[in-house]
């Protein structure tokens, strides 16, 4: 496995000391008065790039789902509403500010060189929380550490949930909190027991924070800089938990009784966009005849001024004025639904659960050199659960 840093967990304390040939220093051309590739990160810190390079941070600006919303933003709205999408998207605008994204360095997305050069977030600040220090020092998770390339200086906030409040977190024009993962988690027993972001979404994992040819004193754990969320189905499936927990019959209807819990996550489920959403489809079925089917939603539900629901991420990003329903689950929550089927005659009835990670959106790909526009459906089982149940009397 290739790993990486950044945002740190604990475990860094007493970290290496990075020293090196002088022909490798000269080829970290670390740029002084603006900002540094990653490619040239890349040439110390290997394994870190390799990782992340393949995550959708590094993709922020060049995947085809934001590019489509990023433009139909723009056609809807304007320029000046869709360049707030960058800040994120494409966060080194925020110095430069090449909202044209002529710069490469704008088309890297979530770049490592913007992460190392936050030297302070302010959640009070609602119009910009971060503050940036561009230039040839660094700042990050790691003590005691010195490089031959750039300047150093170590800082608690890389360990800490409010570095990614700044961006996942998000309240509009209207006042209403489209992104609320960093205030699920700050309201969680997660955050009463001190469990930050990075230390599930970017874990410590064995590996070197520099290239081999590197001296690095001591130290052999990195933080895995796949910054992996709801993209890891597998990490999902481990933080969901789904029970058929009995039935009861009243007259030729039965009721089931099925629980769904939040258990390993320390927001809600699902969290992010509001268009991320799951969906408990549950089926009775007599033989191949089907006797009945509930479908109950996980999600959140923002409407315009006009009670319109929102459909898609640019809208909600600008046009939420409210929120109509939140069913999803809260951290730790366990939530038992009772779901009623009535003319269940049958002899032998067999019943099916199957909770499933929905996302309906668009992306934009590229034809004979013109740009279409596509509909794209996710759909991910998380987990299923099936039993029979005999008639009344049997």
């Amino acid at each position: 496995m290739l790993l990486l840093l950044t945002l740190a967990g604990p475990g860094f304390a007493d970290e290496p000391v990075a020293t090196g040939p002088a022909d490798s220093i000269a080829q970290l051309k670390v740029n002084p008065d603006g900002w540094t590739s990653s490619e040239v990160c890349g040439k110390c810190h290997q394994a870190i790039h390799a990782v992340w390079r393949e995550s959708l941070h590094a993709k922020a600006w060049s995947n085809g789902i934001f590019q489509a919303s990023y433009r139909r933003c723009t056609e809807e709205y304007g320029d000046q509403q869709a360049q707030m999408c960058l800040k994120c998207h494409a966060p080194t605008v925020r110095h430069g500010e090449d909202y044209d994204a002529k710069n490469a360095i704008t088309r890297e997305g979530i770049t490592c060189d913007f992460c190392h050069s936050v030297s302070a977030v302010d959640l009070a600040d609602a119009k910009d929380p971060i503050r940036i220090s561009v230039g040839k020092t660094k700042y990050g998770p790691l003590r005691h550490v010195q490089s031959p390339a750039h300047e150093i200086v170590d800082t608690k906030l890389h360990t800490q949930s409010e570095f990614c409040a700044s961006c996942h977190e998000y309240r509009n024009a209207n006042g209403v909190a489209v992104l609320s993962t960093y205030s699920e988690w700050k309201e969680s027993s997660y955050a009463k027991k001190g469990k930050q972001c990075q230390d599930c979404h970017m874990p410590l994992v064995p590996g070197r924070v520099v290239a081999l040819n590197v001296k690095q004193d001591s130290g052999n754990s990195v933080n895995l800089h796949d910054v992996s969320g709801s993209h890891d189905i597998d990490r999902v499936r481990d933080a969901i938990k789904l029970e058929i927990v009995g039935h009861e019959w009243l007259g030729d209807r039965v009721w089931v009784f099925i629980q769904v819990a939040n258990e390993r996550s320390g927001h809600c489920f699902p969290t992010g966009m509001p268009m991320h959403r799951a969906v408990l489809e549950v089926t009775l079925h007599d033989g191949g005849k089907l006797v009945g089917r509930r479908d109950i939603p996980f999600e959140i539900v923002m409407l315009d001024k006009n009670r319109r629901p929102l459909k898609r991420e640019y809208e909600v990003l600008v046009s939420a004025a409210s929120i109509r329903s939140d069913t999803r689950l809260k951290p730790n929550e366990k939530r038992t639904l009772d779901i009623p089927f009535r003319d269940a005659k049958a002899k032998k009835l067999a019943l099916s659960a199957m909770l499933y990670y929905s996302y309906k959106t668009e992306t934009v790909t590229t034809e004979a050199g013109e740009d279409k526009f596509e509909p794209v459906e996710m759909k991910f089982l998380i987990a299923s659960r099936r039993t029979s149940i005999k008639p009344l009397g049997n």
